[in-house]
């Protein structure tokens, strides 16, 4: 089994088959394949406590079976969905171990997977070499999906560091990609085209309508976390073409889905570049009414896939 990293997380899963004309499937470990099917419902729906302890029991019982595929793949949706909790380092610590346990079992599978989440992982810790270092091992990856969402993240590492060179050479590798590549790498394109733009002092405006067309695509399918970025980016570019009040209003937007998805660190980072405190919610619960019960935010996975 192996999976793609999106967003924002949903995840796109991609499930390996077997089986053909008159062969009778191998037996397999209904309790494990179990644990894994609610962990993915559970992602679907935005409950990643309850996806990750699924996750945690699919590995349990797969160390009991000494399966190294299995203990591959809990390790790596675990991890995902520690990302998505925003818990990078319990993310890096839940990798580590993961290698750990393929190693003493001799494994030689790939393990790219895991290179994309840790640099996912790093670059919300601010270790930008780290990270780029990480996201360039998963770009070599055999699955194109891991090596699309690699290029992606070394773009926005790139684009953090100041990093022209990566840039340009991400921005190449997006600018290949057939107008009939997947929506959602065609929105990442769009991203990258915006930053490169930004980066080099181009057109600010047309920088703006690129982020913001990966905005509306992401947000007809469901990515609000890769969402709330590329109205992060609209918003720069507002901002480098004189317009700051539009600026202000872009970063507020970007700034509350964040906060809503239960991405704080964004959440924080972009309401202070709007310039303000006061976030309009009309759904937030009276403070003083000890009736009304705060609704639980929905978490969506966001940028890394699942296995």
């Amino acid at each position: 089994m192996r999976a793609t990293y999106l967003a924002s997380v949903a995840m796109v899963l991609v499930l390996a088959g077997c089986g053909g004309g008159g062969k009778v499937a191998a037996p397999t470990d209904g309790i494990l394949s179990q644990d894994m099917e609610t962990g993915r419902d559970a992602v679907d729906l935005g409950r990643l406590s309850v996806a990750e302890g699924q996750y945690r029991a699919a590995g349990v019982r797969a160390l009991a079976r000494d399966d190294v595929a299995a203990i591959g793949d809990a390790g790596y949706n675990l991890a995902v969905v520690q990302l998505d909790e925003n818990r990078p380092q319990d993310a890096l610590t839940t990798i580590a171990s993961t290698r750990a346990a393929l190693s003493v079992r001799g494994a030689q599978s790939d393990d790219t997977g895991l290179d994309l989440v840790q640099a996912g992982a790093l670059y919300r810790l601010d270790r930008f070499d780290e990270a780029a270092n990480s996201a360039t091992s998963a770009a070599r990856a055999s699955d194109p999906a891991i090596v699309e969402k690699a290029q992606l993240l070394s773009g926005i590492i790139a684009d953090a560091r100041g990093d022209r060179g990566t840039l340009d050479k991400v921005a190449a590798y997006f600018t290949q990609l057939p107008k009939t590549a997947a929506w959602s790498w065609l929105a990442d394109a769009q991203e990258i085209t915006a930053r490169r733009l930004l980066a080099d002092g181009g057109n600010a405006q047309t920088a703006y309508q690129d982020a913001m067309q990966a905005v509306a695509a992401r947000q007809t399918h469901v990515e609000y976390r890769d969402m709330a970025r590329g109205l992060s980016v609209a918003a720069r570019a507002a901002g480098q073409a004189g317009n700051a009040s539009q600026a202000a209003a872009l970063y507020l937007r970007a700034s509350q889905s964040a906060q809503k998805e239960g991405d704080t660190q964004n959440a924080d980072a972009w309401r202070k570049l709007a310039g303000t405190l006061n976030m309009p919610d009309p759904f937030a619960s009276p403070a003083n009414d000890s009736t009304t019960q705060p609704k639980a935010a929905v978490t969506a996975t966001g940028a890394v896939t699942q296995k």
